[in-house]
Order: structure tokens, then C-alpha cells, then sequence
């Protein structure tokens, strides 16, 4: 270890890993090390332009490491570069890593002297962080094997490209040395060839044997004597030198800018991809959303079918499968249940290309953040398996996905808390202004009820009466507040059925009146009828309640011997009801919330009781559910008008 820390608990452990056969013991050895410690796990893959040079077995092998990691409960993360101890140093200084395990690797010979080893030129980067070695005889950065068919076709076209490239830059010079241009505009010729073989061209050998064979050429061709390798200027030898330097100067910059610029489209793609993710994630609101989403991300990159198994209440649910177009095998659900049932309990991956169920067509992740699973997505391999790049962006746009779902679940719960909070506070209401509220009356009745019982036979007649119509009053309070309570809890809880009809709104009015009985008394009642009969769908028991209920508001809070107005008229297509009072009125600020569910205001009734808060908001509620509305105005000088507005209904002659 190159160097030691004080507080080693809550650290961030890195594994390195690789294609090597012991690397899994290097990986075993990180485990237990980020167990020892209680702190994180990271394992990290730097993907360079050689690993696909790599051998299938190679990979293989890689593949089974990071599935080992992973199983171990390491996070999988990959880097795109051509310095590995370099990316391994930015990841470590990013992900502030505490301490990195690595391998033992050999020393590569050079010309002159040993080659610094991968260990050695990351601890150069990367002086201050804690280092495990483990002795791994078997490690080796991405050297390829025997180049497959493709890279032997590839070959030979780099071969052709530079064989015509070396005639036509000869020719060329040809041209040049008739013409009588000097020797320098002739190597400039070469050099530039050599820059387009650079480019054109996969590996960095064509560029060495193409500047080898241009100076060779040029001494041959183009320096006195002709068609001979001796040269009779004596500044010649260092000419060849320095474009010897300069083409293998060159050389080496244009295939380091070329792999340069294609880790930055990879990185950049992937980026890309991330950013896309979330700008579609942001807008998407229900769980479905999001998973078209995450479906529509991994088809259009990965050109392969997808499958995803939502999650439920801790068990999957059914299948839904988005094929590609370039996919045409079919989805055998029943081949790949146990694989996808393994993904989901075991929160790992499973399936094609992974130790548990490889025969599966398909390779599976849980959509997972910390103990919460949210579904399994299964991605067809088909014998083609992911490489390093494809497995980064999957488990980039699922990781989003599943950030996104746990994000959709906090503000489900929220807004399901928010609920029970609110029925709660509506319950307490209701039971303080239930005890509060049916106190007097109960009272009362018991009171004149004891009195009549008592000494009923030593009072007079119309003592007698007063008694009886003090409880014959209370009970009717009693009764038109049980009956709120009734509708309001049919109306929250979605059991109140409408029996609409169409009804004559005069007919309503009137039956409302009768009901109200004695209870106008003392009221100057005026009822005015439209010119026509004016009919509205509707229920008409619970539209006779919202009329008993306004003109109960109007009895509460009016002066007795004050005038009480109905008034019924057609405008604009609508039935329009006014229930106008000559109270003390709403104050302005109170209107806004008369229809609140519980809301009295300050005022207090006649008889010093407040209501409930129910009656209004029993009345916005029915007439919503006729499609209708309820607005308070002022009445003129003083008191409140309610307006009630129904879409008018026509009657036909043989109803």
C-alpha cells in the first residue's frame, strides 16, 4: 500500500477491473476490503480503442468479471479513453475514491528500459489515494488476440488504401520533378499522403511501414543518382532523417486525434443519451409514461427488442413487449420466466450473457432504487451480446428510469399522506362542530321535554304549545343537519346515485316551500314565477335539499319580519333560480370560501348557534354533479343573493 489514512470507515473503494484470469480475484479481494471498511463499492472498466481488437473469449471472460462485481454489490461504472491509469485517476478524483485495488502487473520491456508498469503511472496521477496490489500475474490492458474475419477484411482494404495512396503521391512526385520543382514541394507530396493514410486507415502500423516505404522511395526515385540508394549531397542523410521524424511525428497525432475524436462521440453520445432521458422523464408524469419513455430510449439506441415487467405490490405483472425492427425472433415468455423471476427477486442481473439462466434470450435488469423494485427490463441478445458502451447507456437510461419511478412513488404517497391528513382534519372538524353544535338543541329538548313531563299539567294551553313547538323546532334542526350529513357522505364517498328526470323547476321550488312549513313564519315570503315553464334534468330530491338548505341559510342569519325572495327566469339558454335574503349580508373577504367544506364564518344564527359548514358545501357539491352552478352575490342595500344556474331543458309532447 503507498500510503495510509487515518479514518478508513465510510470509504469509497475502487476495483480495476479487466479481461485477465485472476482479475476475479482481484475483485473477491475489493469486496472484502469495502466490507472491512463499511464503505461503498465501485467497479470501473476503461474502455480503450483496443478492446475491440479483444477476443471473444476476452470478453467473455470481462463479461463474467463484471457480473462477479456486481454480485458482489459493486457499481458498475465505464470509462471511455486511451490512457487507462489516467481515466482511472480522473474517475477516482471525481467519485472521491478513497482507495483503489488493483493487480500486479508485469513490467513490458522496451528498447533501452523497462516500461513503467499501469500501477506505477496511476500512482503518479494520483499520488494521494490509498492502494491495495494484489498480485495478478495474469494482467494485460487489451492486448489483442488473433484479429477476427472482420479485422482480416479490414486489413486488407487498409492495405489497398495505402498502396494507392503510395503510387499517387509517386506519381506526383513524377509530375513535380518534370515540372522542376525542388525536392521539398516532393517530400511535402509524401507527407501529405502519409496524413491521408493516417487518417483513412485502422491501425498504426500501415502509417509506419507508409512512412518507411515514402523515404525509402524518395531516396530511390528522386535523389541523384537515380534508382539507387546512395545519395551525393551530403545534406541528404538528414533529410531522410527528419522526414522520417516528421512522418512518424505526424503519423502519430492524426491516429491519436482520430481516437480522440471518436471517444468524444462515444462519451458525447452517451451524454447525449442521459440528458435526452431526463428532458422525456421530466415530462412524464404516470408510471406508464415513464416506461414508454424507457422504451423508446433503449429501442432507438440499442436496435434491439425490448421486454418490461412492471412491478406492483411486490409481484410482476404482465409482459409488455416492444419490438424493434430489425428483431423478428419472437419473445417465448415461458423460456425466459425464470431468468426474469431471478432479475426480480434477486435485484442482479440475469439472463443471456450472465452466470444465472445464460441460455435466455434475453439479458435482464431490475429496475431498482435501494429495497424498492419497480419492474424488470430485458433487453434480446440472440447471440449477439451487449458490448462495454451498450451495457453503460442501459444501465444509464435504467438507473434514470427507475430514479424517475421512485420519484413518481414519493409524490404518490405525498399526495395519498396530503389526502389522509386532510380527511383527518375534516373528521376532528366534524366532531368538534358535532359536539360543539348539537349540544344546544339536544339540550333544549330535553329540557322542555322534562319540563312537560314534569309539570306539563300545571301549565296553561299555550305554555304547553310553546314548549311543544320549541322541540317540534329543535328536532326539525336536528333532522335537516342528519340529512346534510347523510348527502355529504354519499357525495364524498361516490355512493350517491343520480336519478335524473326531467322536472318542472317551479314544481321543485314549491315542494321546497312546504317542506320549510312553519319554519317561514315570521318571514315575508315572496315567490315570483317565470312567464313560461321552465324545465331543467335534474334530480329533484337533492335539488329540493339545495333549496331547503338556502332558505334554512336565509332563516339563520335574517331579521325575522325581513323579506325572503325566490325568483325564477330564463337567460341565455340557462334557468336561473335567486334566493335573495335581507340579512347582514357576507363580507367580501368571507365569499370566496362560503362553499368550503365545515365554513361558518363569525356569525352566529339567531339563536346563538353556529351551523356546521355543511349545507353550502352540500350545495356547490350537488350542483356540480348536475353540471350546474352556485355563485353569492349582495343584495341591495343589504343581505346575499344565491343564484342557482341550470342548463334549460326541453320537453317534448308526449312526455
Amino acid at each position: 500500500m503507498s500510503s495510509s489514512k487515518n479514518n478508513r470507515q465510510n470509504s469509497h473503494i475502487l476495483v480495476c477491473l479487466s479481461s485477465s484470469t485472476s482479475n476475479a480475484k482481484v475483485i473477491h479481494a475489493a469486496a472484502r476490503i469495502a466490507a472491512a471498511f463499511q464503505g461503498t463499492f465501485s467497479a470501473l472498466f476503461v474502455e480503450t480503442p483496443g478492446y475491440a481488437q479483444l477476443s471473444d473469449d476476452d470478453k467473455k471472460r470481462l463479461r463474467s468479471n463484471m457480473n462477479l462485481a456486481e454480485k458482489l454489490g459493486a457499481k458498475i461504472e465505464t470509462a471511455i479513453g486511451d490512457d487507462v491509469p489516467y481515466q482511472i485517476a480522473e474517475y477516482a478524483r471525481l467519485s472521491d475514491v478513497s482507495c483503489i485495488v488493483i493487480g500486479q502487473t508485469n513490467t513490458v520491456g522496451g528498447l533501452l528500459r523497462r516500461k513503467r508498469s499501469l500501477t506505477d503511472r496511476l500512482i503518479n496521477y494520483a499520488p494521494d489515494l490509498d492502494y491495495f496490489i494484489i498480485p495478478d500475474h495474469g494482467t494485460r490492458v487489451y492486448v489483442a488476440r488473433k484479429a477476427p474475419e472482420s479485422n482480416r477484411k479490414r486489413a486488407v482494404i487498409d492495405t489497398g488504401i495505402s498502396l494507392v495512396a503510395l503510387g499517387l503521391c509517386t506519381l506526383i512526385g513524377f509530375l513535380f520533378s518534370h515540372l522542376g520543382f525542388t525536392d521539398a514541394n516532393i517530400i511535402m507530396v509524401y507527407l501529405l499522403g502519409l496524413l491521408i493514410v493516417s487518417i483513412s486507415t485502422a491501425h498504426r502500423a500501415f502509417s509506419l511501414v507508409w512512412a518507411v516505404v515514402s523515404v525509402l522511395l524518395f531516396d530511390l526515385l528522386f535523389t541523384t543518382p537515380r534508382f539507387t540508394f546512395y545519395a551525393y549531397g551530403t545534406g541528404y542523410p538528414v533529410t531522410f532523417l527528419v522526414m522520417f521524424a516528421a512522418a512518424f511525428l505526424i503519423s502519430t497525432l492524426a491516429i491519436r486525434l482520430k481516437r480522440n475524436a471518436k471517444q468524444s462521440a462515444q462519451t458525447a453520445r452517451r451524454v447525449s443519451v442521459v440528458l435526452e432521458t431526463d428532458r422525456q422523464l421530466s415530462k412524464a408524469k404516470s408510471e406508464e409514461e415513464i416506461l414508454s419513455v424507457l422504451a423508446g430510449q433503449l429501442t432507438q439506441l440499442l436496435k434491439r427488442s425490448l421486454v418490461v415487467y412492471p412491478a406492483a405490490d411486490g409481484r410482476l405483472g404482465d409482459p409488455v413487449f416492444y419490438p424493434a425492427a430489425e428483431d423478428t425472433a419472437p419473445y417465448r415468455m415461458d423460456q425466459e420466466r425464470k431468468a426474469v423471476k431471478w432479475a426480480f427477486t434477486q435485484r442482479e442481473r440475469a439472463g443471456a450473457t450472465t452466470d444465472r439462466y445464460p441460455e435466455s434470450s434475453y439479458l435482464y435488469y431490475s429496475m431498482r432504487v435501494q429495497e424498492h423494485v419497480y419492474g424488470v427490463v430485458g433487453v434480446a441478445v440472440h447471440g449477439s451480446p451487449l458490448d462495454a458502451s451498450e451495457e453503460s447507456m442501459l444501465a444509464s437510461v435504467v438507473g434514470e428510469c427507475s430514479l424517475a419511478l421512485e420519484n413518481a412513488r414519493n409524490v404518490r404517497e405525498k399526495e395519498e399522506s396530503m389526502v389522509l391528513a386532510e380527511n383527518e382534519r375534516l373528521r376532528a372538524n366534524l366532531l368538534r362542530a358535532v359536539s360543539h353544535d348539537l349540544r344546544t338543541p339536544l339540550t333544549s329538548i330535553m329540557g322542555n321535554a322534562d319540563n312537560l313531563l314534569t309539570s306539563g299539567e300545571n301549565m296553561d294551553r299555550s305554555t304547553q304549545c310553546q314548549l311543544y313547538n320549541d322541540i317540534y323546532t329543535d328536532a326539525q334542526w336536528l333532522t335537516g343537519m342528519v340529512e346534510n350529513l347523510l348527502s355529504a357522505s354519499r357525495m364524498e364517498d361516490g355512493s350517491l346515485k343520480l336519478n335524473m328526470n326531467t322536472e318542472l323547476i317551479d314544481d321543485m321550488i314549491a315542494e321546497a316551500v312546504r317542506h320549510m312549513g312553519r319554519r317561514l313564519d315570521g318571514f315575508r315570503l315572496n315567490v315570483f314565477k317565470s312567464k313560461s315553464l321552465l324545465f331543467v334534468h335534474a334530480d329533484a330530491r337533492l335539488i329540493v335539499q339545495v333549496i331547503i338548505n338556502l332558505l334554512d341559510n336565509a332563516i339563520k342569519y335574517a331579521p325575522a319580519g325581513t323579506g325572503i325572495e325566490i325568483d325564477t327566469r330564463e337567460e341565455h339558454g340557462n334557468v336561473l333560480v335567486r334566493i335573495a335574503d335581507e340579512g347582514p349580508g357576507i363580507p367580501d373577504d368571507q365569499k370566496p370560501h362560503v362553499f368550503d367544506l365545515f365554513y361558518s364564518g363569525n356569525n352566529l344564527t339567531g339563536d346563538s348557534r353556529r351551523g356546521l359548514g355543511l349545507g353550502l358545501a352540500l350545495c356547490q357539491s350537488i350542483m356540480k354533479a348536475h353540471s350546474s352552478a352556485i355563485t353569492v352575490h349582495d343584495n341591495m342595500p343589504h343581505g346575499a343573493v344565491f343564484e342557482l344556474t341550470f342548463p334549460k331543458a326541453e320537453v317534448s309532447l308526449n312526455e
